[in-house]
């Protein structure tokens, strides 16, 4: 898994999550390691933005994903980029 990669998929989530909330401030404003929910993102805008990482990257959410993969950028954009290796 290479920097770049991890970076570039950091970038996408971060438009998605632009394109959910309409405002890059927000999103600008949360480090990639903090808890999206400590950030404030709700649940239900949680699920819009997995579905929206799904269209996005081509891929399905497993069942049995680890709630940890769910928490934030870093561990999301980690996750996308171990399922593409």
């Amino acid at each position: 898994m290479s920097d770049q990669e991890v970076e570039a998929a950091r970038q996408r989530i971060r438009g998605l999550l632009t394109d959910l909330f309409g405002n890059d401030r927000f999103v600008s404003g949360v480090p990639d390691d903090m808890s999206l929910r400590e950030a404030g993102v709700s649940s239900t805008g949680l699920v819009s933005l997995l579905v929206a990482m799904e269209d996005a990257f081509g891929f399905e959410w497993d069942d049995e994903v680890h709630p940890e993969v769910l928490r934030s950028i870093d561990s999301l954009a980690g996750h996308v980029v171990a399922l593409r290796g």
